[in-house]
């Protein structure tokens, strides 16, 4: 993916995909995110290719914040925790098993021509068995997963069959975007996501009084499969069309280049989707569903902030592509401006913790404390989450996926092993919820440590090689 203002040839460590007449292509920004920031070539289709998936990103962002919000308002606190555990379930399985074909699809349907129909269909029949599969396995060690979908009095095998059908159809449903940009139709992305968060919402204001946690999980599972059903057959149409464009021409990806780009990168999508979706349903899991509702809540604010973080590193990858003997500057440049902009937001945020979970209700404020130490192992992250922004420009994705995976594991670790009080306290909400976040804190102060370590001894090594090669 050239451009005027690319190389023509990428830096040495960088893997490419070669494709015909348009120079290789960059494998520098590993995906982490549901949606990915594309790089601005210079060219206008793909700046609105850029602006098409930001915007579907913030939708699915504010109609998730607006979901748990009104189901907050509307439903007691138990039953947004039952829900919560539900939806984390459901899109940890998909998002694990989507293995990072989406952001394949990306890079390879452009220059696929007449194979383009051939590796969507592939891709999509990999994935959602692989989500129904694992969908099931979740669920059957889970079992209250499957009881809270089925409602009270349906039969447990009824919750199970929907639970499934969520997980096939969310994989299924975020790899869409991914197909209609890759096939130059990317603003489709944007008006099929803010459908599905109006009518998930509408579902959500309909259902929720009368079903309690059910209606929160049906507001999610009948327009997944209802979008999935309708969204694949059109989608299907669209890729053929778009091959029959180019019915000569195309390139399909080898076998060797598949695995070659989604064992790594798939690894650290992997430990991204468990950080995301895990933590809370392993915290509500342990606390119940009143005191896990209030941790559900102050997660998503923290994960907001993580999230943008991340997304901000992106830019790193593009700046390296374009000047990679500037490399050690903009690396310096990268992190001032990251310390600099989501320093002050994090502090912000430890000051409006309560009065920010109050708008949700009364009880969602015992996590007041909870939120005000995840922002403090945010700030520590800051460190982490730029050392990944550098392995990912760099084109390093096993050493990307090995630092990501190894943060995820060891968060999981403590979150499922802290010890939590036994007795009842006063404050029992706040109370139970306190050990989880500050293990959560121990965890990123150790993983920050361990990062600036590595980082001063890369500068070392570069400070010695510069001297011997000096004359």
């Amino acid at each position: 993916m050239t451009g005027p203002h690319l190389r023509e040839t990428a830096p040495d460590d960088v893997p490419t995909i070669p494709i015909p007449h348009r120079g290789p292509a960059m494998l520098a920004d590993l995906q982490t995110q549901p949606i990915p920031v594309v790089a601005c070539s210079g060219r206008k289709g793909r700046a609105g290719e850029g602006l098409a998936l930001s915007i579907s990103s913030a939708l699915g962002a504010l109609a998730g914040f607006a979901g748990w919000l009104l189901a907050a308002r509307l439903l007691p606190q138990a039953d947004v925790g039952r829900a919560a555990a539900v939806v984390s379930a459901f899109i940890l399985t998909a998002g694990v098993t989507q293995l990072n074909l989406g952001l394949g699809l990306l890079r390879w349907l452009p220059v696929a021509g007449r194979h383009a129909s051939t590796l969507v269909r592939r891709s999509l029949m990999l994935i959602m068995p692989l989500s129904a599969v694992a969908g099931l396995g979740y669920v059957v060690f889970v079992p209250e997963l499957a009881r809270t979908t089925a409602g009270p009095s349906a039969p447990l095998a009824l919750g199970t069959c929907l639970f499934v059908l969520a997980c096939a159809g969310w994989g299924a449903f975020v790899v869409h975007d991914y197909v209609l940009v890759g096939i130059g139709r990317p603003w489709w992305a944007v008006w099929r996501n803010g459908l599905f968060a109006v009518v998930r919402i509408a579902l959500l204001v309909a259902l929720g009084p009368a079903l309690g946690a059910q209606g929160i999980v049906l507001s999610w599972v009948a327009p997944i499969v209802v979008w999935i059903a309708v969204g694949s057959v059109v989608l299907l149409v669209a890729v053929r069309r778009y091959a029959r464009r180019h019915p000569a021409a195309g390139v399909a990806p080898t076998r060797s280049e598949v695995l070659g780009f989604l064992c790594p990168t798939a690894a650290a999508q992997i430990g991204y989707t468990l950080l995301l979706n895990q933590v809370p349903l392993i915290v509500i899991l342990r606390v119940g569903p009143e005191a896990g509702a209030a941790f559900f809540i102050a997660w998503q604010a923290a994960v907001v902030l993580e999230t943008a973080a991340n997304y901000y590193m992106h830019s790193l990858s593009v700046s390296w592509a374009r000047a990679p003997e500037r490399a050690a500057e903009l690396t310096a440049a990268c992190r001032r401006r990251l310390l600099g902009t989501f320093l002050p937001l994090l502090a912000l945020g430890a000051v409006l913790a309560g009065p920010g979970l109050s708008f949700f209700g009364t009880g969602y404020t015992a996590a007041a404390d909870a939120l005000r130490l995840l922002l403090i192992g945010l700030a520590l992250r800051l460190v982490v989450v730029h050392e990944l922004g550098v392995r990912m420009a760099a084109g390093r994705a096993m050493a990307y996926a090995r630092l990501h995976l190894t943060g995820t594991l060891l968060v999981l670790g403590v979150v499922a092993l802290v010890p939590l009080p036994a007795d009842p306290v006063p404050d029992g909400l706040g109370a139970a919820l306190l050990p989880v976040a500050l293990g959560h804190v121990a965890v990123q102060a150790a993983c920050a440590v361990h990062v600036a370590v590595v980082q001063v001894r890369r500068r070392s090594a570069q400070t010695g090689t510069t001297s011997t090669a000096a004359p």
